[in-house]
């Protein structure tokens, strides 16, 4: 009798091990992971979505997505990422690494039940910013089941791919563009933005206006009528910006075009953005001039709309020595300006000036530390005044090494000028000075914010920032060029 038993418990046991998977209750196949875009040509500007599709998804109960992109040719739109599943989703990190690391984790609660099946998991929307071909990729998606027992799919490296196209806002060389409709659309008095049209981003501070406005980009298709200056010539398209309201703005708003480098010896050639003038029918520089030799872009400051274009004109043989700036001859900080020239910290401006007594804003001081201290990190940045700004990187570094922070974590002002406190502050920051305990002996001492007054004592201690000779240090009074260039240049040797 046991021995019949024991026959049957085997022909059992050797049944159920033939049985199909599916007879067991195992999935037939394994989870994949996918990516959808809803458009793969686009044109400068335009948005468009992402979804990460899963197949054959068993009992998901919790999920993290990892996405990665070129910042370069793609722009992530902030509050953009949804998903139909039901339950709690966190909002989107960054984690810089060879490009942007997009983070994204959803989960249900209480005793629910995981998803099986096939799932949209999420919707991402982007922004091209570059030409060419560009992908969004799918890597290390980590599943969770209902049990909690956690267990990485083993999804390969998924992407799609998306190509942005010249139709809408390419740099022709000649500005021969293509005209059309102009696009529109709004920004926010109380919010201030970056918005891209047409190839033109156009950066509007907060407080540059009363009234919210809607903003219009059209490319010039006729230039025939445009004024001709044979020492300068057109290197972009002709963008007209238009807003409909009248009146300038409060503060300085930063345009920055597309433009063709290929056609420029960079060397040989200064590169501005221009604004045209049209009741002197001339081209004339803007002010805070940035160029992007390697993406192409070149940004300036302008407190009214018109048309804009970049053009290049041909360096005299005097101006080729960048340290032989007309206007700091003779200068109290010409030393020191012409040291951090030579270490390509600072640069001066393509009519041959540095323009030594202008303020120098909060994003041009970062860029010049960063720069002359050699500074490097891996870090997304999360200021929304920041999104487009032509400082972003250099921002982004400090912040993430704590050289800087915002007034707030949304906004940084990067155009705001800089205070004599803030100069301390950032300074002894970014070059690891140890703070010096000693009370500053200044008649304006009340006048020190808390947060700056140990940063300061050790500025003045170190030798790297000045009082006055009426016994004042002037905390909350701006900083110049020149005083910025002495200041970076001395913790430059004090480090070294």
């Amino acid at each position: 009798m046991a021995r019949k038993k024991q026959a049957l418990f085997m022909m059992v046991l050797l049944f159920i091990l033939l049985l199909p998977q599916q007879v067991m209750g195992a999935a037939p196949y394994s989870p994949s992971i996918s990516l959808e875009a809803s458009k793969n040509v686009l044109n400068m500007g335009e948005e468009f979505t992402v979804t990460v599709k899963g197949s054959n998804l068993e009992d998901v109960y919790a999920y993290q997505l990892n996405l990665y992109f070129n910042p370069n040719q793609l722009k992530f739109k902030l509050g953009s990422e949804s998903t139909s599943i039901v339950g709690f989703s966190t909002p989107v990190t960054f984690s810089e690494e060879g490009g942007t690391h997009l983070v994204f984790a959803h989960t249900k609660s209480g005793k629910a039940a995981g998803d099986s099946g096939a799932q949209d998991l999420a919707t991402f929307t982007f922004t091209t910013t570059g030409y060419g071909s560009a992908s969004v990729a799918l890597k290390d998606t980590l599943l969770i089941d209902s049990k909690e027992s956690q267990s990485t799919t083993s999804v390969a490296l998924v992407s799609t791919s998306i190509v942005t196209t010249g139709d809408e806002g390419s740099s022709s060389g000649g500005g021969n563009g293509g005209g059309g409709t102009p696009s529109k659309e709004d920004i926010i008095a109380a919010e201030g933005g970056a918005l891209t049209l047409h190839g033109a981003t156009i950066d509007v501070p907060v407080g540059a206006l009363d009234n919210d406005i809607k903003v219009s980009v059209a490319k010039v298709s006729d230039i025939s009528m445009l004024p001709v200056d044979s020492s300068l010539k057109l290197i972009s398209d002709v963008y007209e910006i238009k807003k409909d309201k009248e009146g300038e703005f409060k503060k300085l708003v930063v345009i920055t075009l597309l433009f063709d480098k290929t056609a420029v010896d960079f060397t040989k050639s200064f590169v501005g953005v221009y604004w045209l003038n049209e009741q002197t029918h001339t081209w004339v520089l803007l002010d805070d001039l940035h160029v992007d030799q390697v993406n192409g872009t070149a940004s300036g400051s302008v407190k009214h709309f018109t048309k804009f274009a970049v053009l290049i004109s041909t360096k005299k043989d005097s101006d080729l020595d960048e340290t032989s700036f007309a206007d700091i001859k003779g200068h109290w900080a010409e030393t020191s300006i012409r040291e951090l020239i030579k270490l390509g910290a600072i640069n001066g401006y393509p009519d041959n000036s540095f323009k030594p007594d202008n303020k120098i804003t909060r994003a041009e001081f970062v860029a010049v530390i960063v720069k002359a201290l050699n500074l490097k990190a891996q870090a997304a940045l999360n200021f929304d005044d920041m999104s487009a700004h032509w400082a972003k990187n250099e921002i982004a570094i400090a912040a993430a090494l704590g050289v800087v922070n915002g007034y707030t974590e949304q906004a940084f002002g990067p155009d705001d000028v800089l205070t004599r406190e803030q100069m301390a502050a950032i300074v002894i920051r970014a070059a690891q000075i140890d703070p010096v305990s000693k009370n500053i002996d200044v008649t304006d001492s009340s006048a020190i914010s808390d947060w700056a007054r140990t940063a300061l004592a050790t500025a003045m201690a170190k030798g790297l920032v000045d009082g006055y000779e009426d016994h004042t240090v002037k905390p909350q009074a701006n900083t110049s060029r020149a005083e910025a260039a002495t200041v970076i240049l001395r913790a430059l040797k004090l480090t070294k």
